[in-house]
């Protein structure tokens, strides 16, 4: 029994030094494989060693994006009528947003790892608790068994009672078996206790992790609500200074040799028909920003429908479509991003429209990259022409729609005018509300998509 004291002591010691041995140097660029690697018991000291590595990993990952965070609030706190700053710190929150969802992401699954392997390792423990009680009984009943039986004196008698030299080294051999089958069954108990201590060591790990985890989880998650909160105040500040750059950029002459592939051609020679209304063209989604002004303020010549990428976006009317281009990634949308036509509309579609006799111009904007018509196609009120994204000059998922009276003019002459510069705005400009139908502006002027979509 010395003996057994003596091994469970030297694996006290050994674990003891386990657990203040350097960690050694792993990639843990993989986290969702290590996650789930560390969200388990270790079955070894190296594991056990590898996914305390993993931990301080995650801890400087979690230290720099903390740094990061704390960036991103002193510019945000400094900031002043600077659009460029206002992009460029946009574009930073979108990052770190992504950033901290996925660490989000990852400890939501590998807390559901931890809990359920703690489930099954407390069931574990269990187990090898009554192996080893089995194991204890049996050696020590057998101990006892043999000292009441045959006394102390046993080996010295039955060694000593042997007829001859052979039948002496026969029984000393015997004597050696019997030594030599104790010895295995103490080691296979030393064994199965030296791995219920693991078990035991783990489940306190995992306990310890599952707690971290939920503490850092809810930490967390208030960043995201006050990044969120944040950028909010940054889109509105942005709001308020950008309408003018806006309209200074869309307004230079468009190159039409980069976008004629997406321009109908003059030989249209299709009709259109006239309906008795609209129909509203985002299916889903609520009002994010009414025309002419956005909520906190700042020139807005649309209506913004927000909407989660990939909703359904139809014709409001039977009509023809003028121009559908999709040169940008569906969810790729960020302030001062400037792609598409016009500058900063992403993926758009322009179409022509009759509604009780009047022509009608309707265009789309921050479009998914999903786009179901081209130049020229007719297309039926109602019929799915695209879906909706967040693509260009855009502050998260929405459809921007804007509406413009054609008045009497003809379809034919509409699309050789549209053709001749591609203007979405019709000669109306981006800036100001002089040329709204509402201020008696005569067509081609601005309407008020809520005055047909509400």
């Amino acid at each position: 029994m010395r003996k057994y004291k003596l091994g469970a002591g030297l694996l006290s010691f050994a674990l003891a030094s386990s657990l203040i041995m350097p960690v050694s140097a792993e990639d843990y660029s993989d986290t969702e494989a290590w996650y789930a690697k560390c969200s388990q018991p270790q079955t070894s000291q190296s594991g056990v060693k590898a996914c305390q590595g993993f931990q301080e990993y995650q801890k400087n990952r979690k230290q720099n994006l903390q740094k990061n965070i704390e960036s991103y609030n002193a510019n945000i706190a400094s900031l002043q009528d600077d659009t460029s700053k206002m992009e460029k710190l946009a574009k930073q929150q979108k990052e770190l947003v992504s950033s901290l969802q996925a660490q989000i992401s990852e400890k939501e699954e590998s807390i559901k790892m931890i809990e359920a392997n703690i489930k099954e390792l407390e069931e574990k423990i269990q187990a090898k608790q009554a192996e080893i009680d089995a194991w204890n009984e049996q050696i020590e009943t057998r101990m006892k068994n043999e000292q009441t039986s045959i006394g102390t004196n046993m080996v010295i008698d039955l060694i000593m009672g042997s007829d001859s030299l052979s039948d002496m080294l026969r029984r000393i051999s015997g004597v050696e078996r019997i030594t030599e089958d104790d010895q295995s069954q103490i080691k296979k108990l030393n064994e199965l206790k030296q791995q219920l201590v693991l078990q035991q060591n783990e489940q306190k790990r995992l306990d310890e992790e599952a707690k971290t985890q939920k503490a850092e989880l809810e930490s967390q998650k208030k960043q995201a609500s006050e990044l969120e909160e944040s950028y909010n105040k940054l889109v509105e500040e942005y709001q308020k200074q950008i309408a003018q750059l806006e309209a200074q950029k869309r307004s230079a002459q468009v190159d039409m040799d980069s976008i004629k592939d997406f321009v109908i051609s003059t030989d249209y020679s299709g009709t259109i028909e006239s309906v008795s209304g609209f129909v509203f063209p985002v299916q889903g989604g609520r009002k994010s920003a009414g025309t002419w002004a956005y909520p906190g303020g700042g020139m807005h010549l649309g209506l913004d429908w927000a909407a989660p990428i990939g909703t359904t976006v139809v014709a409001p009317a039977s009509g023809v479509i003028l121009y559908a281009a999709a040169p940008a990634g569906s969810n790729s949308g960020y302030l001062g991003n400037w792609v598409g036509h016009p500058l900063g509309g992403g993926n758009t579609i322009e179409m022509l429209c009759n509604v009780n006799g009047t022509l009608y111009a309707v265009s789309f904007a921050h479009l998914s990259q999903t786009i179901y018509v081209s130049a020229g196609q007719s297309v039926s009120q109602g019929q799915t022409i695209a879906l909706s994204g967040n693509s260009g000059n855009s502050s998260g998922p929405h459809t921007h729609v804007e509406v413009y009276n054609l008045g009497s003019m003809s379809v034919n002459d509409a699309i050789a005018r549209f053709r001749s510069g591609a203007d979405f705005a019709w000669g109306t400009g981006w800036y100001g509300t002089s040329t709204s139908c509402e201020a008696g502006k005569a067509a081609p002027c601005r309407e008020r998509p809520e005055k047909f979509f509400s």
